[in-house]
């Protein structure tokens, strides 16, 4: 028997020990893991949030080959997904790349090819595209979301922890990437971007390795950035 495998006699089954020095039985390991790939998350401890390797995984959950080409193919399409610009076309359902980060108007090559016309929806409402076009940064379908004026309207947050932070807006656009990032009430003010993965001041907006070298509780040196006005491009190289 593996070393790696323990016997539980409450459970009745294996358990795994990962290697962060927890223990789950291979099917909870399955369950927990597929949840973390629908969600886009890395494989991670859900007690202490260490990263498990992928090859881990397969082992110590005993994953069949059908279950790995699976957590294979949801990987992939992770990592393209937080590369690329993709989202699922509102019409046929078909993954569409987003070539220009700043244009909401996107075609989806599918429908077009299957109405015989120029098919468009609005990246931002998932939508058919309703207002000016080929390109733009806002639709006229009604309830359309406009991040403007989220940043704009947004209500400031307070730190708890974090001394001399008035006036911080709770949502920030990413100063990276741009997507909009909601502060989640930590009680310090380094954030990650789930997409880019860049982290950064959320009170100052500078980069962690700019800001943070001071302290990440004590005011930053240059003061809590206003409210943004525009939206940052991702230039990916």
């Amino acid at each position: 028997m593996d070393s790696n495998l323990l016997p539980a006699t409450e459970y009745k089954s294996l358990r795994a020990k990962m290697s962060c020095g927890h223990t789950v039985t291979p099917t909870s390991l399955t369950d927990w893991c597929g949840w973390l790939l629908d969600e886009g998350c890395e494989f991670v401890c859900g007690k202490c949030s260490v990263v498990w390797p992928f090859d881990e995984v397969c082992k110590m959950a005993l994953l069949t080959p059908d279950e790995v080409e699976e957590f294979e193919q949801k990987i992939i399409h992770n990592a393209a997904r937080n590369f690329l610009d993709i989202k699922q076309c509102p019409g046929c359902k078909s993954h569409v790349v987003r070539d220009d980060l700043s244009n909401l108007n996107v075609e989806c090559p599918e429908c077009t090819a299957s109405k015989r016309r120029t098919y468009r929806f609005c990246w931002q409402c998932l939508r058919e595209w309703k207002g000016p076009g080929p390109r733009s940064d806002r639709c006229d379908n009604d309830d359309c979301p406009d991040p403007l004026d989220t940043l704009k309207n947004c209500p400031n947050i307070v730190f708890k922890d974090v001394k001399g932070v008035n006036g911080c807006p709770c949502i920030r656009a990413c100063p990276t990437c741009g997507i909009l990032v909601e502060h989640n009430e930590k009680q310090c003010k380094s954030m990650v971007c789930h997409r880019c993965k860049v982290k950064f001041c959320f009170v100052c907006l500078t980069k962690n390795k700019d800001c943070l070298l001071y302290n990440a509780y004590n005011p930053c040196p240059t003061g809590v950035a206003p409210r943004q006005r525009s939206i940052p491009v991702w230039e990916r190289t």
